[in-house]
């Protein structure tokens, strides 16, 4: 491991820590402080709040049923579209066995290669805006910011940074500082936003 890799590696290190700090120390915040003040008092646990309250009448209920699921939907898109982002690195590193394997189809991967490659930008930015349009319906329909949101929110915030670098890596395609810092942003973002998932 060369000196560039390990300060390119102990940066992230150091940015991840910085940013997983609030994790731990963060509290839950309410978009509605009355919600909040109800919340803490035991209302919503006490029958103060029903489904067919009159306060919120069943339009509401409605109305948050499809924030959820518009929400979880974007997520789940996220999730596809880093998937498909990320295909094109091991795609590529395993093209050549995959053609001595498969000599019949070495046209066809070629040109899923050339797809992704060409796509891969565009999929990327993709997945930054689901996940940041399903994280303003989340919080619209939860009314709240806690450990979830806040991981969801730094994974996203990863995923921005990486794609600065992987901007610039695209004038300069053999600079291989920029390439690892997209890759060690992306890795952490992932690892995150696994973790968000998980605790959803």
């Amino acid at each position: 491991m060369n000196v560039k890799t390990k300060k390119i590696g102990s940066s992230i290190l150091v940015v991840l820590l910085l940013l997983l700090i609030p994790l731990f120390v963060a509290q839950t915040s309410f978009a509605d402080d009355d919600d909040h003040d109800e919340y803490k008092s035991g209302e919503y646990f006490n029958g103060g709040y029903d489904e067919q309250d009159r306060e919120y009448g069943e339009g509401d209920h409605d109305e948050n049923e499809a924030l959820k699921e518009g929400g979880e939907l974007l997520g789940w898109g996220t999730v596809i579209a880093i998937g498909g982002a990320g295909a094109l690195m091991p795609l590529r590193r395993s093209s050549r066995s995959l053609i001595k394997k498969f000599p019949n189809a070495k046209s066809g991967i070629v040109s899923l290669l050339k797809l992704l490659g060409k796509s891969h930008i565009w999929i990327g930015a993709l997945a930054i805006l689901l996940s940041s349009i399903h994280g303003v319906l989340m919080y619209l329909n939860e009314g709240e910011f806690g450990f979830r949101e806040i991981s969801g929110t730094i994974s996203v915030g990863l995923m921005a940074i990486a794609a600065i670098f992987g901007v610039r890596l695209i004038k300069n395609k053999g600079n291989q500082q920029f390439r690892s810092i997209h890759f060690g942003f992306l890795i952490v973002a992932v690892i995150i936003g696994a973790v968000h998932v998980l605790i959803a």
